[in-house]
C-alpha cells in the first residue's frame, strides 16, 4: 500500500543528535522520575497514513485526581521506517485537569508525521531522555493482528482501562464506549445527501440545532456515501455528528434502483444471490469506510407484487426479506459494536401479500421497526395513527418500534406543505401516545422541527 507519509520537522540525523544529547555521550542516566505524570495516558490512536483524506491523530488523557503539567513530554513513533522518531514535543504551559484530554493531529500538524494502520508500530509517550510514561504496542494490544478501520480508531475500553478494543467509529476527545442505543434519544430525522451542506453550513448551525432540540439520530441516504463528489463532505458531516453526539445511519436502498429489483429468480426457483452479495458488501462498506453506527433498511420489500413471487415453501417473498434482514443483523453483530439496525415498512396490515413484510419475520432480527406512518397520505384521525403503530409494536417483537411520520401535510403525489413547529409537535404527541419507543420525521428541510428532548 503506498504510504501518505508527511514530511518530518524531525530528520532522522537530527533524532541521532537528540538522542546522544541525552546523556551526552556518557554512561546512562538514572531514569526520570515518572510519578508527576502519574495516570496520564495514551487512549486512543487513530493510525489512517495510508488514507488520503484522513488523519492520524492521537488522544492523551488525564485518568487521575489531580492536574498534570505534560512539559518536557514527547512522543515517538517507531515502525518499519522509523526508531523511537520524536512525532511530538511538549512547548510552553501545558496543563491537563483531571479528566482532561489532549488531541493531537496531522491535520492541524502538532503532529509531524503520521503512521499507517496496517503495520505494526510502538508509540510512546514520554520523557526526553527516553523514559516511558505510558506506550502503545499494537502487537502486544492485539493478539491477533487486529482489524483496522477508515474513520475508526484503536480505544482503550472502558474509558482510560487497560483492555485496547478496534473500533470501526471513533470517540476523539470524548469519552471511549462501545456504542449503545440508550445513550440517546430515540428521535430521528430522513435526510438526502443533498441536505448534508445544508446542516454543514455556517459552522454546522442547523445540525446543532437539530441536537439541541433533541434529534439524535440522522439517516442518511445511500448517495452520500456512494457518489465520489460526495465522499469528501460525508466524512466531515460524520466527523461533525460524532463531535456532537448524532448517530449516523446508513439508508440502503435493498430492493430498487432506477425501478423495482424482485430478490427471488421465479424462473430457477432461488434467490438472487447477486443482489444479497451487493447489498452485503454495501453494508461492510459504510461500516468499515465510514464508521456509521446503524445501518437503515428502504425498499426492504415488494413494490404491491409479492404474491407473484412464491416458488416454494423455501423460496418466497417473506423469505426474500427476512433472509436480507437476517443477513444485515448478522454483519453488524460480527463486529461486537453495539451497531444497530432499522427498516422502513409499509405502514399496513397484512402487507405480507403484496410486500413481502411479515413484521413477525423482520423483528426477529431488525432492532428497529420504522413504519411510514404517513397519516395524510392515508387521510387517519388520531386512533386510527395510534391503532397501525400498535399493530407493529404488538407485532415485531422483540424489535422496537419507531413511529414514521411526515413534516408535513398533504399527499406525495399531489403537493405538500411543511407543518409549523406546533402542528408537528401535536401529530408527535398522538403517535407517542401509542406504543411507540421513538419517532423518526420525513424529512429534513420540510418543515419546522420542534422541541423533543422529554419524549424519550
Amino acid at each position: 500500500m503506498t504510504m501518505i507519509r508527511k514530511y518530518l520537522a524531525f530528520p532522522v540525523c537530527a533524532l541521532s543528535l537528540l538522542l546522544a544529547s541525552c546523556n551526552g555521550g556518557k554512561d546512562p542516566q538514572p531514569a526520570t522520575d515518572v510519578s508527576a505524570w502519574e495516570g496520564l495516558m495514551i487512549n486512543e490512536v487513530a493510525a489512517h497514513d495510508e488514507t488520503a483524506d484522513a488523519e492520524t491523530w492521537f488522544e492523551l488523557l488525564n485518568s487521575s485526581a489531580a492536574a498534570v503539567n505534560l512539559d518536557g513530554l514527547q512522543l515517538w513513533i517507531s515502525d518499519e521506517y522509523f526508531t523511537d522518531q520524536p512525532v511530538w514535543k511538549a512547548s510552553g504551559p501545558l496543563t491537563l485537569q483531571p479528566g482532561g484530554r489532549l488531541v493531537l493531529s496531522t491535520g492541524d500538524e502538532s503532529l509531524v508525521t503520521g503512521v499507517s494502520s496496517d503495520a505494526q508500530f510502538v508509540l510512546k509517550l514520554c520523557t526526553a531522555d527516553g523514559t516511558v510514561v505510558d506506550e502503545f504496542d499494537r502487537s502486544e494490544a492485539f493478539e491477533n493482528p487486529a482489524p483496522s478501520y477508515a474513520r475508526g480508531s484503536y480505544q482503550r475500553i472502558p474509558d482510560g482501562g487497560k483492555t485496547w478494543k478496534s473500533l470501526t467509529y471513533n470517540s476523539r476527545g470524548q469519552e471511549n464506549k462501545v456504542f449503545s442505543l440508550d445513550d440517546f434519544h430515540r428521535n430521528a430525522i430522513w435526510a438526502w445527501s443533498s441536505h448534508v451542506a445544508d446542516m454543514m453550513d455556517n459552522d454546522a448551525a442547523k445540525l446543532k440545532n437539530l441536537k439541541a432540540l433533541g434529534y439524535d439520530h440522522v439517516i442518511l441516504n445511500y448517495v452520500a456515501f456512494e457518489a465520489e463528489a460526495n465522499r469528501k463532505n460525508t466524512v466531515k458531516f460524520l466527523e461533525k455528528c460524532e463531535e456532537l453526539g448524532i448517530v449516523v445511519h446508513a439508508w440502503i436502498q435493498c430492493f430498487y434502483k432506477n425501478g423495482w429489483i424482485s430478490p427471488v429468480d421465479d424462473e430457477n426457483g432461488c434467490y438472487r444471490e447477486d443482489l444479497y452479495a451487493e447489498i452485503r458488501d454495501k453494508a461492510r462498506h459504510y461500516i468499515e469506510d465510514f464508521g456509521v453506527k446503524g445501518l437503515h433498511l428502504d425498499y426492504i420489500r415488494f413494490g404491491g407484487t409479492a404474491y407473484k413471487h412464491i416458488v416454494s415453501a423455501e423460496v418466497n417473498a417473506i423469505g426474500a426479506v427476512n433472509r436480507c434482514c437476517r443477513e444485515i443483523r448478522e454483519i453488524t453483530d460480527s463486529y461486537e459494536e453495539g451497531l444497530v439496525t432499522s427498516a422502513a415498512l409499509m405502514p399496513e396490515r397484512g402487507s405480507e401479500q403484496y410486500y413481502g413484510q411479515s413484521p413477525s419475520g423482520m423483528g426477529k432480527y431488525i432492532h428497529v421497526l420504522m413504519p411510514m406512518a404517513y397519516r395524510y397520505s392515508y387521510g387517519w384521525g388520531d386512533e386510527g395513527c395510534k391503532r397501525i403503530i400498535n399493530y407493529f409494536a404488538q407485532n415485531g417483537q422483540p424489535a422496537e418500534v419507531w413511529a414514521g411520520i411526515t413534516s408535513y401535510t398533504g399527499n406525495d403525489s399531489a403537493g405538500v406543505k411543511g407543518m409549523d413547529a406546533g402542528a408537528m409537535r401535536k401529530d408527535i404527541d398522538v403517535f407517542m401516545d401509542s406504543d411507540a419507543k421513538g419517532l423518526v420525521l420525513f424529512r429534513y428541510g420540510l418543515g419546522e422541527f420542534p422541541d423533543v428532548n422529554d419524549l424519550n
